[in-house]
C-alpha cells in the first residue's frame, strides 16, 4: 500500500504542476474594479448620477454610469455626460475625455487633453459608447491601447442637463471635480 501510494504521488506532481502552470498562464490579466454610489442630488433631472462602475484591466477602461430615466427622446433642451481620465498621476489633470449626448442618435467624442483643454482631432482609436435605454445605464469603454496603456487610471463623471436653458442642472459623481480612487492592472 505504501509503495502504491508513493508511486501515485510520482506520477501526480507533474500532472498537478501542469496543471497550475497552464492555469497561471490562461488566467485572466489582473484587473481592479470598483463601483461609486452617488445620492439623488439633481432630482430636477432625469439624468441624476446614481452609481458609477469602473473597471480597468490589460485590455480595456470600461466605465458604467447608472443613471434615474435615460430617455431615447428629449422633449426640450438636451442632457450630455463627460468622462474625464487621469492616467498619470504626476501631471496635474486628466489625460482624455469623453463626451457623449444622452438621447437615441447623439454622438461622442474622445480626445486628448493637455492643461484642461482638449488638443487634436477625436481619437480614432477602438473606443465605444452604448446607451442602454432599458437599464438606464450608459456604457464607455476604450482598448487599454488607445489610453496610452495605462497602469493605472481614475475618472471623473459630470453630467449636464440644459432641459430648462434658464436653470442648468450639473451632477457630478461626488462633489464637483472629484476622482474616483487609482485602479491599477497589476
Amino acid at each position: 500500500m505504501h509503495l502504491f501510494s508513493r508511486t501515485i504521488s510520482r506520477t501526480l506532481a507533474p500532472v498537478a504542476l501542469a496543471t497550475l502552470l497552464l492555469g497561471a498562464a490562461l488566467a485572466p490579466a489582473s484587473a481592479e474594479q470598483a463601483t461609486y454610489p452617488d445620492p439623488a442630488d439633481a432630482t430636477a433631472s432625469l439624468n441624476d448620477i446614481r452609481r458609477v462602475a469602473v473597471d480597468h484591466d490589460a485590455d480595456r477602461l470600461s466605465v458604467r454610469v447608472k443613471v434615474v430615466d435615460l430617455r431615447r427622446k428629449s422633449d426640450a433642451g438636451p442632457a450630455g455626460l463627460t468622462i474625464r481620465i487621469d492616467t498619470r498621476s504626476g501631471r496635474p489633470g486628466p489625460e482624455f475625455r469623453l463626451t457623449t449626448g444622452l438621447y437615441a442618435g447623439t454622438d461622442y467624442q474622445l480626445m486628448r487633453v493637455r492643461d484642461g483643454k482638449a488638443v487634436g482631432q477625436p481619437l480614432t482609436c477602438t473606443h465605444a459608447v452604448r446607451l442602454g435605454f432599458a437599464r438606464d445605464v450608459v456604457r464607455f469603454s476604450a482598448d487599454h491601447e488607445c489610453l496610452g496603456a495605462p497602469a493605472r487610471a481614475r475618472v471623473s463623471v459630470k453630467m449636464a442637463d440644459l432641459y430648462d436653458g434658464s436653470h442648468p442642472i450639473t451632477d457630478w459623481l461626488g462633489e464637483p471635480g472629484s476622482w474616483t480612487s487609482w485602479l491599477t492592472t497589476a
